[in-house]
């Protein structure tokens, strides 16, 4: 659900030169922005970097898991209509039914909402440097959790690439963008600001230097 890389130079040098300053050696880095603007792509950065990363959305997969509490209350909300032939849920089929119902949608939301929120806090807390992806999470209210917040902005014809290099359907796209306009509401608040308007290396290196900025090295 949620990944770790070695912790590298980051680490090494926060022990060495930071013992005694523990509000320092932690470090918590949410990550925002719309649906298929490069989020996941900054998260893999800042776990190269020695982060430990999670995503919103594959917590929800794990919550939506046979047998989890909150995939039975979504069972219960929802019904076996959203069940695949293997008696679990059928993403496929519960996204079919929120992204063409807000009333569904909202349904949905006040369920794993929480969930995700509990689960995400848990692992923040249990990992000094953490950087944790959410296209929703100033909706989610959880601005608070974070030292630190990145918007990553994505101009519309990027980020309608993006979204075809993952074979994503344009008409589901539109739909799950129209449900994450957090971008707005994440403006207002978030530290850092950067754009994922060219090449992925490009982007990749802004994401770098923002860490080393931060912290001198990367």
């Amino acid at each position: 659900m949620c990944s770790i890389s070695p912790l590298r130079n980051l680490s090494r040098l926060l022990s060495i030169i930071l013992p005694q300053n523990k509000s320092l050696r932690r470090l918590r880095i949410g990550i925002t922005g719309s649906f298929a603007s490069g989020k996941s792509e900054a998260l893999k950065v800042f776990a190269e970097a020695g982060f430990f990363t999670c995503s919103a959305d594959d917590i929800a997969h794990g919550l939506l898991e046979k047998g989890n509490p909150v995939s039975e209350k979504v069972l219960e909300a929802f019904g076996d209509v959203i069940r695949d032939n293997k008696g679990s849920i059928s993403r496929e089929k519960l996204k079919s039914i929120v992204f063409n119902s807000e009333s569904s949608m909202r349904e949905l939301e006040t369920i794993m909402h929480p969930a995700i929120k509990s689960e995400m806090e848990n692992i923040l807390a249990s990992h000094p440097l953490c950087a944790a992806e959410n296209a929703i999470l100033v909706k989610m209210d959880m601005r608070r959790s974070f030292d630190k917040l990145l918007l990553v902005r994505c101009p519309a014809s990027r980020r309608e690439k993006n979204i075809q290099a993952r074979g994503v359907d344009q008409a589901l796209a539109q739909k799950i963008y129209s449900f994450q306009k957090d971008e707005r509401y994440a403006a207002d608040c978030a530290d850092f600001v950067i754009e994922n308007n060219a090449s992925v290396p490009i982007f990749r290196e802004k994401i770098k230097k923002l860490i080393v900025d931060l912290y001198g090295v990367y």
